[in-house]
């Protein structure tokens, strides 16, 4: 009997998307590489997100295949910084290699204002936040997990300067992306309590 194509993964629809959008631990992701073209429609995702101004200062660095040695380098070397010390020693570095392994593509992020901002610079790191968000759920939308990480490492000057972000970049962390095994339960369930409890409608004129 012939064996049938796998079927391609069918976009879920926005409302079931937001919902499912899950944080998906590095154990649930399968080391399959996510083609080029598939990256970069979640990437076209992220670029329109809304920015006051219009001024889009959301930047990523995306690392796959062997690129992944080059994160983990900068990442050892920053969190040795942060210790105290100034070279990582080759445990640090072995471990560190070790984790970018675990996800097929991982993406630095960052806020980069202009160098006469026209806005707050809070405001430009909420634009980068609604950008994530957006590659997040287009992610999610193709069977892609993620997590968005802020640890001290991504966020570390060592970092923004030795992937060539711009001086006065805002880091804001880095994310890993991979598709989830095939088990459900890689799927962690989401739970929400009830959104009238963190809403108040004001319907008629109020008077002090």
């Amino acid at each position: 009997m012939p064996t049938l194509p796998t079927p391609p993964v069918l976009p879920l629809d926005l409302l079931t998307t937001i919902q499912e959008r899950r944080t998906v631990d590095l154990s649930a992701l399968k080391p399959d590489p996510i083609p080029r073209p598939v990256l970069e429609g979640l990437l076209e995702a992220a670029n329109w997100a809304p920015s006051h101004g219009q001024t889009e200062p959301w930047r990523f660095v995306v690392f796959t295949g062997a690129g992944r040695a080059t994160l983990a380098r900068t990442l050892s070397t920053s969190l040795v910084l942060l210790k105290g010390q100034t070279e990582p020693d080759p445990e640090t570095l072995k471990m560190q290699l070790a984790r970018q392994q675990l996800a097929p593509v991982w993406m630095v992020v960052a806020a980069e204002p202009s160098e006469k901002p026209r806005m707050p610079l809070y405001e430009e790191q909420w634009a980068v936040a609604c950008a994530v968000q957006n590659l997040m759920l287009a992610a999610r939308s193709q069977g892609i997990g993620s997590k968005w990480i802020s640890n001290p490492p991504s966020l570390h000057p060592n970092t923004a300067s030795s992937l060539g972000f711009a001086e006065g970049a805002i880091m804001m962390g880095m994310l890993y992306l991979g598709y989830v095994r095939d088990d459900p339960a890689d799927w962690p369930a989401g739970k929400r309590r009830p959104v009238r409890e963190k809403v108040r409608w004001i319907e008629d004129e109020q008077h002090q």
